[in-house]
């Protein structure tokens, strides 16, 4: 059986790496119509580098890494030609001042002042983790798309009062978005507590009115402005309890505050027989406030609760860890409308994990866009209706070196006014080498990933089909890394 996996991974990998040579296959666009069908073959790839130096000496010598990526357009019978090429260094003296410049991306304290409504995924088997207090700056990815340009100074101070260190930093952007803030950690007995703050400028384009919203929308228009906004948040650690808040305020392109917030917690109940964890979180904030990215707040309130159940039974069961979990969300939103109505959608998820010491299976279920208020809000304005599953299978160690992943979803959905019912099946694989300190010939073994997708609808039947296959070499060497990537993506779709 370990024979039959390698022997496949290595013809796999033979025809990703060799197939841009064959112009019948490997293309940038190709189109051929037959019996009504469209198919459509593209392909990309590139590499990168990443040099690290370690050496940074007291106060003088910084530690260097820099990185440079490269992705290609793959055409069989040109040259490739090179796009969004992205390179960024970081140079860093111990673990008390770093400074980035380049292509980089930013998270923590910034996606505060960016997104006032984060995603709610209300996912039934998830970990509580507490957001970063300090911004994260990310140099560019050997095979991601390449950020604006930007740079971030992040300091770290003494000890003092603070169990860790106070952080102070700041970060500019090409978007011409300037943020500082600064970090204080502190323990006071049992209670482990976290104050941040922020402040931000940035610049917002002129935003005018489009044809649609003119006449019976609230979105009132602005012309270009520079802007203000201060945040504050908090992290607090107690026994068997978490719990993160943050909050915005924010000038309005037409005068006055915006402001918006989210609050999230981890309760761990000490119940002997039935171990129980339950998360939850509120976000929400005034309707119509922009944020930093332009973008306009719509959903006014967000809420879910996940109670989840954990028995360890490795001792009785051979190593057999069970997870059980149930979430629900609700959201309420406005109508953009001269006389807005609120409604409400939920989502329901039911999860269920066993975890071994070298496998894991997940089995999630899905009711989502469940109707709560305002049923007779049009369907165009509410989230998608749909019920389905997802199966998710990771094997680490099972197969000599190597990990594998296995999930397959499945979903109907209930279509619009302006679409049919469908049903949207998935499906993905992945192996990936899992080796530490791995030689360069062994390297040479790639990251291979592979997903489809197929839709079909209660009107027309078979309606598209999309799959990718992707291959990355990630290849170490004294002071040096280098990766290479090359992706095909056929899609079938009916006329």
């Amino acid at each position: 059986m370990e024979k039959k996996i390698l022997s496949f991974v290595v013809i796999l990998s033979w025809c990703l790496c060799f197939a841009p040579a064959n112009q019948g296959l490997f293309a940038q666009a190709v189109s051929a119509t037959n019996s009504g069908m469209e198919q459509e073959i593209t392909s990309e790839g590139g590499g990168g580098l990443e040099l690290n130096l370690p050496y940074g000496y007291g106060d003088f010598i910084p530690g260097v890494t820099a990185k440079v990526s490269l992705p290609l357009e793959l055409h069989p019978w040109e040259n490739p030609s090179v796009q969004d090429v992205a390179a960024a260094i970081k140079l860093y003296w111990s673990n008390r001042l770093q400074l980035y410049g380049g292509n980089v991306s930013f998270g923590g304290p910034t996606s505060l002042f960016t997104t006032a409504a984060p995603t709610m995924t209300v996912n039934p088997l998830a970990a509580f983790s507490f957001p970063a207090a300090t911004v994260t700056v990310g140099l560019p990815s050997f095979s991601g798309s390449s950020a604006s340009y930007g740079g971030a100074v992040v300091a770290s101070l003494g000890t003092g009062f603070a169990k860790d260190r106070i952080n102070l930093w700041a970060t500019g952007s090409q978007q011409q978005r300037f943020f500082g803030g600064l970090a204080v950690p502190l323990t006071l007995g049992e209670v482990q507590l976290q104050l941040s703050s922020a402040v931000g400028v940035w610049f917002l384009e002129e935003q005018l009115l489009d044809w649609e919203d003119a006449w019976y929308g609230t979105a009132l228009p602005y012309h270009q402005i520079w802007l203000k906004g201060l945040a504050v948040e908090g992290r607090l650690t107690w026994n068997w309890m978490k719990l993160y808040g943050g909050a915005v305020l924010a000038e309005q392109p037409w005068g006055g505050f915006g402001y918006w917030g989210r609050l999230r917690f981890y309760l761990d109940v000490p119940v002997k027989l039935f171990p129980l964890q339950v998360l939850g979180g509120i976000s929400g904030g005034r309707p119509d406030s922009i944020t930093a990215s332009g973008s306009r707040l719509r959903e006014s309130f967000q809420s879910y609760i996940n109670p989840q159940f954990t028995w360890d039974l490795r001792e009785k069961i051979a190593g057999l860890k069970l997870k059980v979990g149930l979430a629900f969300g609700a959201t309420i939103k406005n109508t953009d409308e001269e006389c807005p109505q609120l409604f409400s959608d939920g989502k329901l998820r039911g999860g269920l994990e066993l975890q071994f010491p070298r496998w894991r299976l997940q089995l999630v279920g899905d009711w989502l866009g469940i109707r709560l208020i305002n049923q007779a809000v049009k369907e165009s304005l509410r989230s998608q209706e749909k019920y389905g599953g997802t199966v998710k299978l990771t094997v680490n160690g099972g197969i000599p070196y190597f990990s594998l992943g296995l999930q397959g979803a499945g979903h109907y959905e209930k279509g619009v006014s302006v679409s049919k019912d469908k049903i949207v099946a998935s499906g993905s694989v992945s192996i990936s080498p899992k080796v530490s300190g791995r030689s360069l010939l062994f390297s040479l073994v790639p990251d291979l990933a592979a997903s489809t997708e197929i839709i079909f609808s209660q009107a027309q039947g078979f309606r598209s089909a999309a799959t990718e296959a992707k291959a990355s070499w990630n290849m170490d060497f004294p002071l040096v890394k280098v990766g290479i990537w090359v992706a095909l993506e056929l899609k079938h779709t009916t006329q």
